[in-house]
């Protein structure tokens, strides 16, 4: 039977990818962004969407007929929108009573982290996706390869082979999770309606420490890369002056302070259970990168 899904934030570094992989899967799919030109231009095969994740009506015209969806939150530009999301996300899924939800928290969350300010509204998410009576699965990811890729974040490890994030000591091995491979499970969970209810922790198969990690990079970034990490604080502060948000200065500090209290191995998870629940072949970190540097991705 094809499937009807709608993708939430389809045009952005999260939800464009699991646009591809359900489209590459046969599947019917309603890529939901803001700017439907944008979405037209991107994902030709796909039924563009236009919705603000305020509106709750865009929502539910969105949402209307299909048998699953996914749903990421962006980046909150004020304390109140999460919560304005959440309600018109919640309002437009009962009012066309949603099959199936599939939710990604976008950070780390979950009783394994430390509190912080963003663990902790990561994992209010979840708890109220959960509570909401939509049937729902939450997909909870670690850190994300991709923040490797900006300058922003990692400013010398192009130009000088410098690789001084993630804040985090050179001994503590971190699973980190690629947005390819959260696509991946995002576009099998849909097919899963047996699976509402529950939360799946996804990463990339292998924890690696900074030094694990530097040595793949080196063959993305074709120098020796070198694991120096910035302190919590120095970082927070590099990020928020980056984005003139001193808000990210502060949050940035407070998550990465927080994960910095793990042991050396309460950041590697197993992933064997994603794969073995979904179906699913995870890509490694290392194979991420090869793969970086034979499409040129990212250059």
């Amino acid at each position: 039977m094809n499937q009807n899904v709608a993708i939430f934030g389809a045009t952005g570094a999260q939800g464009a990818p699991v646009v591809r992989e359900a489209l590459a899967k046969g599947m019917t799919v309603r890529a939901v962004a803001r700017d439907i030109s944008k979405i037209a231009a991107m994902h030709p095969e796909a039924q563009a969407f236009s919705a603000s994740l305020a509106d709750e009506d865009a929502i539910a015209k969105a949402l209307d007929g299909v048998d699953a969806a996914f749903v990421h939150l962006p980046m909150p530009q004020s304390p109140e929108d999460p919560a304005t999301w959440m309600k018109a996300l919640f309002g437009a899924a009962h009012r066309v009573s949603l099959p199936l939800l599939v939710y990604t928290t976008g950070a780390t969350s979950g009783s394994r982290y430390p509190s912080s300010m963003m663990v902790d509204g990561a994992t209010g998410g979840m708890q109220a996706v959960l509570a909401s009576d939509i049937p729902s699965i939450v997909l909870q990811p670690t850190i994300y390869l991709e923040n490797l890729v900006p300058d922003l974040l990692v400013p010398r490890l192009q130009s000088e082979g410098i690789l001084d994030y993630p804040p985090l000591s050179a001994d503590m091995k971190v699973t980190w999770t690629s947005h390819q491979d959260q696509a991946k499970v995002a576009v099998a969970a849909l097919s899963r309606p047996d699976l509402a209810g529950n939360s799946y922790e996804i990463g990339t198969p292998e924890a690696l420490t900074g030094d694990e990690l530097a040595v793949h990079l080196s063959r993305w970034v074709g120098k020796a890369v070198e694991f120096a990490p910035l302190s919590p604080a120095n970082f927070g502060q590099r990020a928020g002056d980056a984005l003139g948000n001193p808000g990210v200065a502060f949050a940035l500090t407070d998550l990465y302070g927080a994960l910095a209290k793990m042991g050396n191995d309460d950041m590697a998870i197993d992933t064997n259970v994603v794969e073995a629940t979904f179906g699913v072949k995870l890509t490694s970190v290392a194979d991420h990168i090869k793969n970086w540097a034979k499409s040129n991705q990212f250059a």
